[in-house]
């Protein structure tokens, strides 16, 4: 009898028990197997131990979970050759760019808790440029025009509109658009006013082939809300914009710049919706 207890208690030695839900032991191999799948741990910094200093993080083509990183530009002077590939903060794109302004308001709760009383309140806002909202699209009160032949529209003088293809629009206590209008051979697969007025991506262009043809094209570039004259305007990015086909070379150097300034006085429209929400 006592040889058969002290083997029973040899057994229970030798012979490990786990509870539910402890750790079981487990091969080598499968613990080999099982943290291969496993992504390493991600530095706080430096993700490819390159001594860049600090640095925003990113994936890679590799795909697997492998991370890359990008370096950040936060100012100075930029060499394209090191500073190309980097992400510019925002404290350097401040410093490098003047971010278009508009006044606006907005509502501001005056009773914290009820808000049935509120108080309109002035902004700025940065950004871009909304021009259906801030030119607004009732009809122009004046424009002014010089086409190349030296034919003229308006009182390009009161505008300072020296220069031959451009245009100046005036909609009012100080509100002022100005651009340039150009023809080119450049043609469009469906011409927006026979076309229920719809306005089609080869509409717009960033470059025009040449500058002789029978279709007209307006560009935005410069606009106000003080009522300055050509030189003082706030420079706009904008796009080409077709217009009009004129059917004749002479014709659309006669009349283009005039088409595009009475085309953007005109009440609303297609058209004038179109070159407004052009800028860039």
């Amino acid at each position: 009898m006592k040889r058969i207890v002290i083997g029973a208690m040899a057994v229970m030695m030798t012979v490990p028990c786990f509870a539910a839900g402890e750790n079981v032991l487990t091969s080598k191999p499968y613990v080999d197997d099982a943290v291969s799948t496993r992504q390493d741990k991600i530095p706080a910094a430096n993700p490819s131990n390159t001594n860049l200093g600090e640095t925003v993080m990113t994936y890679t083509p590799n795909g697997n979970g492998e991370i890359g990183e990008r370096e950040l530009f936060t100012g100075g002077a930029y060499d394209a050759a090191t500073d190309g590939d980097k992400l510019i903060t925002a404290s350097a794109l401040k410093s490098a760019f003047t971010l278009p302004e508009t006044q606006t308001t907005k509502l501001v709760c005056a009773n914290p808790g009820t808000c049935d009383l509120w108080t309109i309140t002035e902004q700025t806002a940065y950004g871009r440029i909304d021009l259906m909202s801030i030119m607004g699209m009732s009809e122009a009160t004046d424009n002014a025009s010089s086409n190349p032949n030296g034919m003229v529209s308006g009182n390009p003088s009161t505008y300072g509109v020296t220069q031959d293809g451009t245009w100046v629009v005036d909609y009012g206590n100080g509100k002022r658009i100005r651009g340039k209008s150009q023809c080119s051979t450049r043609g469009v697969a469906n011409i927006w006013y026979d076309n229920n007025y719809t306005f089609e991506s080869d509409h717009f262009t960033t470059t025009l082939p040449d500058a002789s043809g029978d279709y007209c094209y307006c560009q935005l570039d410069g606009y106000t809300t003080n009522g300055d004259n050509w030189g003082n305007m706030t420079a706009l990015s904008a796009p080409w914009v077709f217009d009009y086909d004129l059917s004749d070379i002479g014709d659309c150097e006669f009349i283009c710049a005039n088409v595009c300034a009475q085309g953007l006085s005109a009440d609303g429209g297609a058209f004038r919706a179109a070159v407004f929400n052009s800028v860039q």
